[in-house]
């Protein structure tokens, strides 16, 4: 069952793709209200790519139904069982849940007569553990596989040290953040196609990724320093859902889209219709 290998392959990469936001730009007004957000990426190969469905057809009918539908239990236990290494983490993977930084940033920002930098430090992030495998589908005959993992809640917390210029003065401030994010969705189809002078050499013909995101509650605590610049920090906080996420989620799951495509691929360079069949 070596496909089981392509999804695990999936989740490390998206577990090692680090975030790496830089020269963050905020609007000048912000949005106070907070509605779901939804992204959604889709890479296909191109269309000149060899294919033999006729030939996966006749294939995967030699195949009896249980052979076929034992495909897709098996792809679920192996999500079921990365639980364990988000726990605890491997040698390839750290421990993801709880997932900690130290130091992020600078980070800058601009608004309104306003320039200035901040950082994010004790950067933590609990819950990813309890994720849930919705379903897992798995077409033989068409070489579908398709997948959606639910988060319940995911919490993180930090703190924050900003400066910034306001009106010709430096001000300096800093506190503590919290961010519950409740319903993470993350869906995923792939397909694949084999190469009819590769021995039936597969490859991923698309993937399809979609992350909702169900509500998000940010709150901030403990602030010290200007209080207009906590004001303002704290209005551009309140609008990260809309205005950061927005933008750069959508940045993020395009690169990871691309990336993932590329790697599955040269992975799958060593596999053939056979090998999924175990």
């Amino acid at each position: 069952m070596k496909v089981v290998s392509v999804v695990l392959l999936s989740i490390l990469a998206l577990a090692n793709a680090g975030p790496t936001l830089q020269n963050i730009h905020f609007a000048d007004s912000f949005q106070q209200s907070l509605s779901p957000q939804e992204y959604h990426v889709k890479l296909a190969a191109p269309d000149t790519e060899l294919s033999v469905e006729d030939h996966v057809v006749e294939y995967f009918n030699s195949l009896d139904r249980q052979e076929r539908s034992f495909i897709g239990d098996v792809i679920k236990n192996a999500l079921e069982g990365f639980r364990d290494v988000v726990i605890n983490g491997n040698d390839d993977v750290p421990v993801l849940d709880p997932f900690v930084i130290d130091h992020m940033g600078p980070f800058l920002f601009t608004a309104t007569g306003v320039r200035g930098e901040a950082n994010i430090r004790n950067f933590r992030v609990e819950g990813l553990r309890w994720f849930l495998v919705d379903h897992v589908t798995f077409n033989a005959l068409r070489l579908t596989l398709g997948l959606q993992v639910t988060v319940p809640w995911i919490t993180t917390t930090g703190s924050y040290d900003a400066r910034a210029s306001i009106a010709f003065l430096t001000h300096n401030a800093g506190g503590n953040f919290r961010v519950f994010v409740n319903r993470l969705v993350v869906g995923v189809d792939v397909r694949l196609g084999a190469n009819i002078f590769g021995g039936g050499q597969l490859f991923l013909r698309e993937l399809d990724i979609k992350i909702d995101i169900h509500d998000t509650h940010i709150s901030m605590d403990g602030m010290f320093g200007s209080s207009l610049l906590n004001s303002l920090i704290s209005s551009m906080v309140q609008s990260i859902t809309q205005d950061v996420i927005q933008s750069q989620l959508e940045t993020v799951s395009q690169t990871l889209s691309e990336e993932l495509f590329d790697a599955i691929n040269d992975f799958l360079k060593d596999f053939t219709l056979a090998d999924i069949s175990g």
